[in-house]
């Protein structure tokens, strides 16, 4: 069993090199709004065309119609095409989670193409790349992994160009050896907070950048209402490219704290368990969202579960109706009156203990056979609690008043 494993590299290609990459990801958004555009003329129609059809459709007037695509290198369109037939596809298969395609705008949309042609067909020589019709351009470092190249696709990322190479790696995932077990509570105002005592700060990339993108945005504005929303200047692509860079600068920051705190664990081997969160019913939540959307919850898990598979461990994933933060880690009693603001739980056994750090015990000492869980008609979990107050409403529904009363004088 091998590993598909990408990595995100820097380029540093010429002033000549940029330009042909400007204009190989230019050729491959033509080629997706036509193939977009024919296959809505022939589902008006009433014909379905798959990118099987509509390849040979364009390739066949791709010539006269832009000559100018001769110099470049035809990978970039023939995945645009692909592209067109996988979201059409998709928007098909379920037409609620999945919206049609839309064109791409030349300044809305990111900059991006396939470079390869199938499995090895792009090298790799020390931190040089070697793309068709570009030549060999220089990464800002070597490859990570060593396998056979899969995929490559070059974006541009607030003016830096990148390669996402995808490379299928002969590295087996290690053997669980270790039988340590370890709870991960994901929160808000701290990343992960882990039972054994260590903490991952959430660098709150974007409320830290907020006051900086507010500024930019309001002289986008101001420009925008004075000049003309169509009426592009200088000055305003500047702020566009500036506000491009604080977008870029607020990713990076949340992507590297991730990727540090979910390494850090994923090493120490064992089992990790964690909660099954409702990531999207949390960002419903007006006064919520923004501080979840910031945290980033659902990649932290994400990069949790696939790095946990390469240094062999392994991830247990617990209801997300169990109450790990209401429950007592010493004696085991819900506390059913704790808010969000309480940062401390205490019970009244005496046991008192940081909020964060007693539910990540708690997840370190789940167990699932322990607790009253069942499912309710859709195959989800229902509330240990829930399922608590069913069971016992339906004994005493099945044991009449009369014989309940009659039961207790007998023991009296």
């Amino acid at each position: 069993m091998s590993l598909v494993k990408t990595h995100k590299i820097a380029l540093a290609p010429t002033p000549a090199q940029g330009a042909l990459l400007a204009q190989h990801a230019g050729y491959a958004r033509v080629a997706y709004n036509h193939a977009l555009a024919d296959f809505k003329a022939c589902l008006d129609r009433g014909e379905w065309l798959t990118d099987m059809d509509l390849r040979p459709r364009f390739n066949a007037l791709k010539r006269e119609a832009y000559p100018w695509c001769a110099a470049l290198s035809q990978n970039a369109s023939k995945y645009a095409v692909i592209a067109v037939g996988d979201a059409v596809k998709a928007w098909k298969s379920d037409k609620q989670a999945n919206h049609f395609p839309v064109f791409k705008s030349r300044r809305r949309h990111r900059r991006a193409f396939r470079a390869d042609n199938g499995p090895d067909t792009v090298r790799c020589v020390g931190n040089r790349i070697q793309l068709a019709k570009i030549g060999a351009v220089k990464m800002r470092e070597e490859l990570r992994f060593e396998g056979s190249i899969r995929e490559v696709t070059i974006v541009q990322d607030a003016g830096r160009w990148f390669a996402c190479v995808t490379v299928k790696t002969s590295d087996l995932p290690l053997p669980l050896t270790q039988t340590f077990r370890v709870g991960v509570d994901v929160g808000v105002k701290t990343l992960a907070t882990c039972s054994d005592g260590r903490r991952f700060d959430n660098p709150r990339a974007l409320k830290r950048n907020e006051r900086k993108l507010r500024r930019v945005d309001k002289a986008i504005a101001r420009s925008r209402n004075v000049h003309g929303k169509n009426r592009l200047s200088r000055r305003r692509t500047r702020k566009y490219r500036q506000r491009e860079r604080l977008h870029a600068r607020i990713s990076n920051l949340r992507t590297d704290a991730q990727h540090k705190a979910t390494t850090a664990i994923a090493v120490t081997g064992g089992v990790v368990v964690i909660e099954d969160l409702n990531v999207r019913g949390m960002v419903r939540n007006r006064k919520l969202a923004k501080a979840v959307s910031d945290s980033a919850m659902s990649a932290f898990l994400a990069k949790l579960t696939y790095k946990t598979e390469w240094y062999g461990a392994e991830v247990k994933k617990v209801s997300r109706w169990f109450p790990s933060s209401k429950l007592c880690g010493q004696c085991g009693v819900i506390n059913d009156r704790l808010t969000l603001a309480d940062r401390v739980f205490r019970c009244e056994c005496g046991y008192e203990c940081e909020r964060d750090l007693n539910a990540a015990i708690n997840l370190r000492d789940y167990d699932a056979a322990s607790l009253a869980e069942s499912l309710n008609g859709r195959g989800g979990h229902v509330s240990p609690l829930v399922a608590a107050a069913e069971a016992r409403e339906a004994s005493t529904q099945a044991t009449p008043s009369f014989l309940t009363a009659d039961l207790l004088v007998a023991a009296d």
